[in-house]
């Protein structure tokens, strides 16, 4: 079991490193930068959303299951 003080530690890296690298998305209110570190996921749309729903791709764990199935 971890301890509180290695979970707060990963958490302010984590915060860290989305202020320098989501482009600026993160810098301006700790709200925001608390989202997007904890969701990865800056929105739904096409570019930042799930691929089958725009694009009806299969997703790499069910790639890897029929290629288990079939060998």
């Amino acid at each position: 079991m971890r301890s509180r003080a290695i979970r707060r530690h990963h958490e302010q890296r984590v915060k860290a490193r989305v202020r320098k690298y989501y482009g600026g998305m993160g810098v301006g209110s700790p709200r925001q930068t608390g989202i997007i570190a904890h969701t990865h996921r800056l929105c739904s749309c096409w570019m930042c959303g799930n691929p089958r729903r725009y694009w009806k791709e299969v997703t790499v764990q069910e790639m890897r299951a029929e290629q288990a199935a079939e060998g």
